[in-house]
């Protein structure tokens, strides 16, 4: 069997964790975007997690790909039959937070 490269995709069905603002980011008012891009499997596991962005600051890197681990996704259906899918989700850190 061969694993077709993934298909990037514009929506995915994800229950996608929030990360917890981290507490010495907050105190050195550390902002920005972390942007994570991964790959949903023919299952509906992440694969392949990685940061595509920096958000600037490493601990908010961090706390993005961590949440990207723990995030949860169904398998994305073309046909009626799962296809591997790629995705970037994007993690917006600021004090509206």
């Amino acid at each position: 069997m061969t694993i077709n490269a993934p298909k990037d995709v514009a929506h995915l069905d994800c229950d996608i964790a929030k990360p917890a603002y981290p507490p010495l980011s907050k105190r050195m008012n550390e902002t920005g975007t972390a942007v994570v891009h991964f790959v949903v499997g023919l299952s509906g596991n992440l694969e392949d997690i990685k940061l595509q962005k920096s958000s600037g600051y490493s601990r908010l890197d961090n706390t993005a790909l961590e949440a990207m681990h723990a995030s949860a996704c169904h398998p994305y259906m073309e046909d009626g039959k799962p296809v591997r899918a790629a995705y970037s989700q994007p993690f917006a850190f600021n004090f509206s937070n």
